[in-house]
């Protein structure tokens, strides 16, 4: 989707020639991400305000709850976002499987319609695009903004990318690595685990510092710093084992190019604010808007 990522790049800040000043964020990081994991399951694009409902309430879920009443909330809408979800990918699965196209969705029907062992059930294959179209946009949106943000506040990297763009694909690295999307991921422990002394128990929910690990000055030196130049970056931008993100290419993609048109495109782009409004979630970390003012856009 390489092609298409550029064309729908290209279209957003077309459509912005005439201003001066941007929401990152609403203008260009949300959109972005949300046609493209649109178009490559086969989801039409004009019920993308019904998933972004869905993909709020369930997001909720993965937060940290402040009280149990608030936590008994959370999981009843998420319950009735899971219920809607499934009954209309269950609509769009029926549709491709009368009518394939040229989408994920469509490969997955064709592929669990046969009864080799392995191949998923109904359930798995609606979870399976759950997961997909929550995680296809929402990480996606807060690398993009994190990746500019941070440009912004460098603005001898912001130079330097702007000269050489293929310096991006090392920009965006430790951009995964110094403001990662997902700050924080939970596990259940199988058996007892010994570290560094001290006995996890069986059954115990860990919570794993992501962001915590990328700055480890035990694997990174001058971890606080960030250096597009840094070698041997293994970040947990992406997690890491047998659930290392299956999206991260189309991720890193998607940022590649997005970053690399706002840099070129945008003309002396200045922070309105900084820091800007956050939104308010532990877990996914990432700016509610990011206002960027500049000279003009160019071509």
């Amino acid at each position: 989707m390489r092609d298409r990522v550029i064309q729908l790049v290209d279209e957003l800040l077309d459509a912005q020639r005439n201003r001066s000043q941007l929401d990152i964020v609403d203008d260009f990081a949300h959109p972005l991400p949300v046609r493209v994991i649109s178009e490559l399951l086969g989801v039409p694009i004009q019920d993308k305000t019904r998933f972004e409902v869905w993909v709020s309430a369930l997001i909720r879920t993965i937060e940290p709850s402040q009280n149990v009443n608030e936590a008994e909330e959370v999981e009843e809408r998420a319950s009735q976002a899971v219920m809607q979800m499934k009954e209309y990918l269950r609509g769009l699965v029926a549709t491709r499987r009368d009518r394939p196209g040229d989408d994920l969705i469509s490969a997955l029907v064709v592929s669990t319609s046969h009864d080799d062992a392995g191949q998923m059930n109904e359930q798995e294959l609606l979870a399976s695009l759950q997961l997909l179209i929550v995680a296809g946009y929402e990480t996606t949106v807060n690398s993009i903004t994190n990746g500019m943000l941070t440009l912004l506040r460098h603005p001898d990297v912001l130079a330097r990318l702007r000269r050489d763009p293929d310096m991006v694909i090392r920009t965006v690295d430790e951009v995964l690595r110094y403001e990662p999307p997902v700050h924080i991921r939970y596990r259940t422990t199988l058996a007892d685990i010994n570290i560094s002394g001290v006995t996890i128990p069986k059954g115990a929910t860990v919570v794993l510092l992501l962001a915590s690990g990328n700055r480890d000055p035990a694997r990174f030196p001058d971890p606080d710093r960030f250096d597009p130049d840094r070698t041997d970056n293994e970040h947990f931008g992406f997690g890491r084992g047998i659930h290392y993100c299956v999206g991260a290419p189309l991720a890193r993609m998607e940022t590649h190019i997005a970053l690399n048109a706002l840099v070129r495109r945008l003309v002396n782009p200045r922070l309105v604010t900084d820091p800007p409004p956050y939104r308010e979630l532990a877990t996914l970390r990432g700016p509610q808007h990011l206002a960027v003012t500049f000279d003009h856009i160019g071509n």
